[in-house]
């Protein structure tokens, strides 16, 4: 080995302890000599200084076990990925909590509040205390396990998210590799699989009882979640220089902080911030609505720059006492609200709206009504204010049009005069032929 790392034997040394000394049965030809230490703990040390000029030393029974363990060490300060063994011993607590340190101000408030919550209530307990670097790809997969008793699959994932993302924040400095992670698919950590669930928009009929059964105060903010397409958070977080004719601007939204209460923080992604066009019919609704409710100017935390500030707010919508609308108050409101709308649509013998039905289904009514009108991916994306397309596809693929008759056509269109030579060809016995391969030819040069 290197004079970096070095195996030495602790049982034996090269010279003799006394002049009559005999050498050991089990020493070497180079170490020939029992030592002081002959017989006690672990034979062979593993030496080496690390980057920083620090003495380490590991022991080990076997001299293969040794060399590989020295082999390994020196690989890894060759190649930069060497990482201090007292600090691996770092526990998980200790590194989730510089992690979230290095990480806080990326996490809007919500995320925060939620990542705080996965650490105390899930992951802790069960990685806390442990070192960093003695957690294995199997403790993490029991662990997944466990809780896929208790936690639905889409809250456990976004709980997994978290302790993989501390692990991965780790590698370099705490572990040389996360155990969140696998070169292979077999390795993979496997989560429990989401069930299906295909968005089925409500109808006209549904949409119209839910207006005919909600209070004067909420009807304009039913309309307008059908008409726009906006969250929840976005609904009640809109400010009455936010409306304007014919659109409605999307800048901010209401968001809960666990201990920090009701404030105004950023929307969902930057791709959630956009005008949303809607008929005059919908801004005129908001407009006697406003003449209806007054709003009443009200002081708010505000964070939708990043940091925290006090300013005073003028919300569209909110509750009888002029305070925002909170999210467990509004859920006994809209629960209310579509039991007198079933009452409403069963009189009329209408199809009653399903049980779990949010005031977030009215979204996908929104969504529906742009697919079902010919508006594109992209169009519906980005008045969703989704941040991809591809999460407009994964939620709505289903009702795009698929026709037959329409793939066909399209495909007559496209090459008419090549598969008119192809058919000829065939009706004449021809196809094998060079008859046959001379009318393709005429339909390709048609087609050019």
């Amino acid at each position: 080995m290197t004079r970096a790392v070095q195996i030495a034997d602790r049982w034996h040394r090269r010279t003799a302890p006394e002049e009559e000394a005999a050498p050991c049965r089990c020493g070497t030809r180079d170490y020939p000599y029992a030592s002081a230490d002959h017989g006690t703990e672990l034979r062979w040390a593993v030496r080496w200084r690390d980057p920083e000029g620090k003495q380490r030393k590991k022991l080990f029974a076997r001299k293969p076990e040794a060399q590989r363990f020295a082999a390994e060490v020196k690989g890894q300060m060759d190649d930069g990925s060497y990482i201090n063994p007292t600090t691996q011993k770092t526990t998980f607590r200790e590194v989730a909590e510089k992690w979230k340190a290095a990480n806080g101000v990326q996490h809007r408030p919500a995320t925060a509040a939620n990542v705080e919550r996965a650490l105390k209530n899930h992951i802790l307990p069960a990685f806390g205390d442990r070192e960093v670097g003695a957690v294995r790809k199997a403790d993490v997969q029991a662990w997944v396990t466990q809780k896929a008793e208790d936690l639905a699959p889409s809250t456990l994932e976004v709980t997994y998210g978290t302790l993989r993302a501390v692990f991965a924040w780790a590698v370099g400095e705490y572990i040389q590799v996360s155990p969140c992670v696998s070169r292979t698919r077999a390795g993979r950590i496997v989560l429990p699989r989401k069930a299906p669930k295909e968005v089925v928009p409500l109808s006209a009929f549904q949409v119209a009882a839910l207006l005919d059964a909600a209070p004067d105060r909420y009807r304009a903010a039913i309309l307008l979640a059908a008409s726009a397409g906006l969250r929840q958070g976005e609904l009640f977080g809109l400010e009455t220089r936010h409306v304007r004719d014919g659109e409605i601007e999307v800048r901010q939204q209401v968001s809960v902080i666990d201990g920090k209460g009701v404030h105004i923080g950023p929307v969902k992604t930057s791709s959630s911030r956009r005008v949303v066009p809607v008929p005059t019919a919908v801004t005129d609704a908001l407009s006697a609505h406003l003449k209806a409710f007054p709003t009443r100017s009200q002081t708010m935390a505000d964070t939708t720059d990043g940091s925290r500030r006090e300013r005073r707010v003028r919300l569209v919508f909110t509750t009888d006492s002029g305070e925002s609308v909170q999210r467990s108050p509004w859920s006994r409101t809209w629960r209310k609200i579509v039991k007198g709308a079933n009452e409403i649509l069963a009189k009329n013998g209408k199809e009653e709206i399903p049980a779990g039905t949010t005031l977030h289904d009215l979204r996908h009514t929104y969504a529906s009504l742009l697919i079902r009108h010919g508006e594109s991916v992209k169009v519906v994306q980005k008045r969703l204010g989704h941040s991809s397309a591809a999460v407009t596809l994964d939620t709505y693929s289903h009702l795009w049009p698929d026709s037959d008759s329409t793939t066909r056509l399209a495909v007559e269109q496209g090459l008419g005069s090549i598969l008119q030579g192809t058919s000829e060809g065939t009706r004449h016995g021809e196809t094998q032929g060079n008859t046959g391969r001379d009318r393709v030819t005429e339909g390709l040069s048609d087609a050019a």
